[in-house]
């Protein structure tokens, strides 16, 4: 029998429709098709536990080979309501901004409107679990997926 092919993909709501579309396709007989969170999918296809995956754009540079094998994406010509930065206050109080672990591009973004577009003096503090909890007073929160859609009805500023 021959070895199927590992696909991850993002386990987020925005990616339901392409998922959708394999669900009973006769391909889905060949994949070996895993979901999670965009950094650990980049994750594995670094580290070869996956043959393709749906990554973040901020993932090729630190592949060894790569190929796009497509163009379609997950992507807006407009605003998007799943990578947002919270707070309870407005922008220039901002003091220190926990970093959502589940994806690299978002936070090189923030990372570049911090520095050179808002020119905000802030701690920004990488994570690794829960922390929508501490975005309170002036600590605020990038957060990205189906957490982000949720946390729209809890901070003021987003």
């Amino acid at each position: 029998m021959e070895r199927k092919v590992k696909v991850a993909a993002v386990s987020y709501l925005n990616t339901r429709p392409l998922l959708y579309g394999f669900r009973d396709h006769p391909v889905m007989n060949m994949l070996e098709l895993s979901v999670d969170y965009p950094a650990k999918i980049a994750q594995q296809l670094i580290d070869g536990e996956v043959d393709v995956a749906l990554v973040p754009v901020a993932t090729i540079p630190k592949l060894k080979e790569y190929h796009i094998i497509s163009d379609f994406c997950i992507g807006a010509e407009g605003p998007v309501a799943s990578v947002c930065l919270f707070s309870e206050v407005p922008l220039n109080e901002i003091k220190r901004i926990y970093l959502d672990y589940q994806s690299r591009t978002s936070v090189a973004l923030l990372k570049v409107l911090v520095r050179e577009h808002w020119k905000l003096d802030v701690e920004l503090i990488d994570t690794n679990g829960d922390y929508q909890d501490k975005i309170k007073g002036t600590d605020a929160g990038l957060v990205i997926g189906d957490r982000a859609l949720e946390q729209r009805h809890v901070s003021p500023y987003i």
